[in-house]
């Protein structure tokens, strides 16, 4: 019979290794999430391709 330390002790590695994964995961879509919503804020301020700098000299 084992007991409850013992227990814990042999499935300690296997939930900490699932705790990394998920974690990476969770990472991953949040850099992905933050690079759509920087495509989104870049493109709303770009100007107008037909839009032209004035000069005045």
């Amino acid at each position: 019979m084992t007991t409850f330390r013992e227990r814990i002790n042999s499935h300690l590695p296997i939930v900490l290794q699932l705790l990394s994964t998920a974690s990476l995961v969770v990472i991953a879509l949040s850099a992905i999430c933050g690079s759509q919503s920087l495509k989104r804020l870049s493109s709303a301020h770009e100007m107008p391709s037909s839009a032209e700098v004035h000069h005045d000299h």
